[in-house]
């Protein structure tokens, strides 16, 4: 179905159109790292058709945004030993190592461990950056526990990647794009972010992380994806590091009418609509695509 049919009926929930069951994305959180409970960290659950979920990014306030988004206003007790954090997450994805994309991971990590539940969820991520988050994020708390030495693999089902790689997961391929983050030339970061596409058809969706405006690889995932969800600023001063509104404006009408906007300070006074957008992205907004 064309992007702006979809537009005209002014919802994302399609079920009604088609009965079949297919790929939910509900954005946990949708600000950037210094934010509200308005808004929350931008982390997201990719729901498949069988109903198992996968986070993507695990910011420090995951904890809350992930039990609000299943208890409505009512924060649900996320203390009980009895669950997992979700009792659903099946699986968890990484983009880069910033706080607001793994500031929950010890808690994510010592929740799912001491819990009842026999599976560990699996850990998708680029292969070095997951060294990394070990090494010099999380190893000086999650590695010892009373009588053990642990390891990130006593944690999570760890699954490293190449770069340029892509994982299968519930009948979905998810393509790592390396996107240029912080760049300074003694050492640069970058934040993979993700071409879905549920198989054997469905629409592919890019979902971009954090970024800076970079309109060759968005013009070239948008000749693949009907839907784009991108990383931006909204701040008066441009930090550079993450692609500013005023740059997204730029680009040609035909790609931005695919863009949702996201990863944004609080109250932006934009119009995202007025400017060609298909908007900015709410908290626990759900994107359905069937």
């Amino acid at each position: 179905m064309d992007i702006e049919i979809w537009d005209l009926f002014g919802i994302w929930d399609l079920e009604f159109l088609c009965k079949d069951v297919h790929m939910k994305i509900k954005f946990l959180g949708v600000g950037s790292a210094f934010t509200t409970p308005e808004y929350y960290q931008s982390n997201m659950l990719v729901t498949s058709r069988s109903g198992k979920q996968l986070l993507v990014d695990c910011g420090g306030d995951i904890r809350f945004s992930l039990s609000e988004s299943k208890g409505g206003e009512h924060i649900v007790d996320t203390s009980l030993q009895e669950r997992s954090p979700d009792g659903e997450i099946d699986a968890i994805y990484i983009s880069h190592l910033h706080s607001d994309h793994i500031g929950g991971m010890e808690w994510m990590a010592f929740k799912t461990y001491f819990s009842l539940s026999p599976e560990k969820p699996k850990l998708f991520m680029e292969e070095k950056l997951m060294h990394e988050m070990w090494n010099w994020s999380l190893k000086g708390g999650l590695g010892t526990i009373e009588g053990k030495c642990m390891h990130l693999t006593d944690y999570f089902d760890c699954r490293p990647m190449v770069g340029n790689g892509a994982f299968h997961w519930e009948n979905i391929v998810f393509s790592l794009i390396k996107m240029p983050h912080i760049i300074n030339g003694y050492r640069n970061i970058y934040s993979y972010g993700l071409l879905i596409q549920e198989v054997p058809e469905g629409p592919a969706v890019f979902i971009t992380t954090d970024t800076q405006f970079e309109p060759g690889i968005v013009s070239q995932m948008g000749q693949k994806a009907a839907v784009i969800f991108h990383d931006c600023e909204t701040n008066i001063f441009k930090s550079l590091v993450h692609a500013h509104y005023d740059d997204l404006r730029t680009l040609p009408p035909s790609l931005r009418r695919k863009i949702w906007l996201y990863h944004y300070q609080p109250h932006p006074d934009m119009k995202p609509g007025t400017d060609g957008f298909a908007g900015f992205v709410s908290k626990g907004q759900e994107f359905d695509f069937s």
